[in-house]
């Protein structure tokens, strides 16, 4: 084609050589084009193969299977030689070493599967025991080979010893269940049919309904232990089963005896198919006669045991895990007044300042872990109303549950008794010993000070002039007492003014807003004083001779009880001030 278009052989000449050169850059263009796709192949496919054994291992991993290859002898890859423990030195070995490798008792079993499939190319699938020390968990493997369509024989093993032990432990399991079921007398079971005929009976339903079985075959629930009035109830349910193969729910259910006795049983069901693919239905009952006389009995005795506590005098009270009051009786709201669903939930020295937060719960962890095997002492008590109650407190540990239950009692009575009674010999013993009436009136007042902390005691006597002077006050400020030393005894004056004049007792609730204390308040409440009652004390003819007074460093107003133990204190100042004044007259 050159030749016709060019006719200067010169030109030509170039031209054939430029297309010489041509020729040999395109081809080495094309070689180099294919070389690179070729590679590029390559490398992708080198790649997938890489991932692919990537995924083959970590299958392999998971599932605990390793894979060989028999060519006269076992090659086993890293995964089958770790299942059979196996190191690299066993990467290769024949058939013998393998039987070597398992236990005694699998060995005929393995060889004559491996020779069928090396011989007769049949399939093999064979599960054998590794041979390891007695005290080791045994490793249970699975041989699985064929021949592949190119004549390789090619095949896996698996370690399948969770399996076995699974399997195992779900045989035992059903062997113990199944001796448990057949040898406790109180299950008892019945089978019945989709018409609800007794195909099943046990001994421990003869023994419950009392029926044998051959009195039950082939007859229907319904007629043997469903009472009368269940029956259509029960005819519906059994329909629904029929219709669903649904079991009716677990529950406890009153049913008939053979001689028409009701009894109690915990009936639980259960459906499955037979052989035949049938419905079959299973009764499980449980005799709940014993069980519902004890806890009818049971609760006879709470109720019992309820009514006692709740009767006590004594409150009565148990502390949970967390220090927390969790029962309470009625006795509670006697001694301590506080509401009952108010205190529960609330810590123990909410109400017992006295012990102190973090002593109290020493002694609780103490009762708790056995340092103490029980707590008793007398402490004091606040009342809802901030009064002090003297109580007897009793701590011991609950075993079943590890709780603390306890117990207080009031003696707040008893307590002022004896306090009582030993101001009264202490105040003859001064008299006796012809002690000054400020000694006599001291050992009172501090006397009463000790049956009640809350209280701050001033007695005060009443001169001939109407004016009244300290005569003991030793809980009172110093400029309090200079203060008010020396007050006319006339009405509105104060609580023991008024008290003095009018021979009654007097109670200011409240000092900053009672009338008697106008001129007085600034300077009793600056002293920490906020409340006053006054209870005068009289001679034998009636004759004031002074009064008793009694503050509080808050509001407050006297019980009875306090009332009561104040009065009997009075008497004492009174036989202290007449002895005093027949003494300085005989003098």
């Amino acid at each position: 084609m050159l030749s016709l278009l060019v006719n200067d052989a010169d030109v030509l000449q170039q031209l054939q050589t430029l297309k010489g050169l041509v020729f040999a850059l395109a081809s080495a263009a094309l070689v180099f084009f294919t070389c690179y796709k070729g590679l590029n192949s390559r490398r992708r496919q080198l790649h997938r193969l890489g991932q692919s054994e990537q995924m083959l291992y970590l299958v392999q991993s998971h599932c605990t299977m390793g894979t060989w290859e028999y060519r006269e002898d076992f090659f086993w890859n890293p995964a089958a030689l770790k299942i059979l423990g196996r190191d690299s030195n066993d990467e290769q070995a024949s058939l013998a070493h393998l039987l070597t490798w398992l236990h005694p008792s699998e060995r005929g079993a393995v060889q004559r599967a491996v020779q069928a499939l090396i011989d007769s190319q049949i399939e093999l699938n064979v599960c054998a025991r590794l041979s390891q020390p007695a005290q080791q968990q045994p490793v249970w493997i699975l041989l699985h080979g064929e021949v592949s369509a190119d004549g390789r024989i090619l095949g896996t093993v698996q370690d399948i010893s969770e399996q076995k032990h699974a399997e195992s432990a779900l045989h035992e399991s059903e062997m113990r269940f199944r001796q448990l079921f057949e040898q406790t007398p109180r299950i008892a079971v019945q089978g019945y049919d989709r018409d609800n005929r007794v195909i099943f009976w046990n001994e421990a339903s003869a023994q419950l309904y009392g029926y044998n079985i051959n009195e039950v075959l082939g007859r229907r629930m319904e007629e043997l232990i469903i009472p009368p009035l269940q029956r259509s109830k029960m005819s519906s349910a059994s329909h629904l089963w029929q219709r669903n193969g649904s079991a009716v729910s677990t529950g406890e259910i009153q049913l008939q005896r053979k001689d028409g006795s009701m009894v109690w049983v915990h009936s639980s069901q259960l459906v499955i198919r037979n052989r035949l693919d049938q419905l079959e239905k299973y009764h499980i009952d449980i005799d709940l006669t014993e069980q519902k006389k004890m806890h009818q009995e049971l609760l006879v005795s709470e109720s019992r045991y309820r009514a006692l506590v709740n009767h006590l005098a004594d409150a009565i009270f148990i502390i949970d895990s967390n220090n927390h009051l969790s029962f309470l009786n009625p006795a509670w709201e006697q001694i301590s007044g506080h509401n009952i669903n108010e205190s529960l939930g609330s810590p123990l020295h909410r109400f017992i300042p006295e012990l102190g937060h973090m002593p109290l719960i020493q002694h609780l962890d103490d009762l708790r872990n056995g340092v103490q095997s029980n707590l008793r002492l007398e402490c004091q008590m606040l009342t809802d109303k901030g009064q002090v109650r003297r109580v007897e407190l009793q701590l011991n540990r609950s075993e079943p549950d590890g709780c603390l239950h306890g117990s207080l009692r009031d003696v707040q009575e008893r307590y002022q008794t004896q306090h009582l009674q030993q101001a009264r010999n202490a105040v003859l013993d001064k008299l006796l010993g012809h002690k000054s009436l400020e000694d006599i009136l001291d050992v009172i007042t501090r006397s009463l000070e000790a049956i009640q902390p809350d209280m701050r005691v001033s007695i005060m006597l009443l001169d001939s002039q109407h004016c009244l002077y300290i005569g003991s006050a030793p809980s009172l400020p110093q400029n309090y007492c200079q203060a008010i030393d020396g007050i006319q005894a006339n009405p509105g004056v104060g609580s023991c003014g008024h008290a003095a004049y009018t021979g009654e007792l007097v109670i200011a609730e409240d000092i900053s807003t009672h009338p008697n204390w106008q001129g007085y308040q600034d300077l009793a409440l600056s002293s920490g004083l906020q409340a006053c009652w006054s209870l005068p004390f009289k001679d034998d003819c009636g004759n004031v001779l002074g009064t008793f007074g009694v503050y509080y460093p808050r509001p407050a107003s006297p019980s009875q009880a306090d009332i009561t133990l104040v009065t009997e204190f009075t008497r004492l100042a009174g036989l202290a001030v007449q002895s005093c004044g027949r003494q300085e007259q005989a003098n």
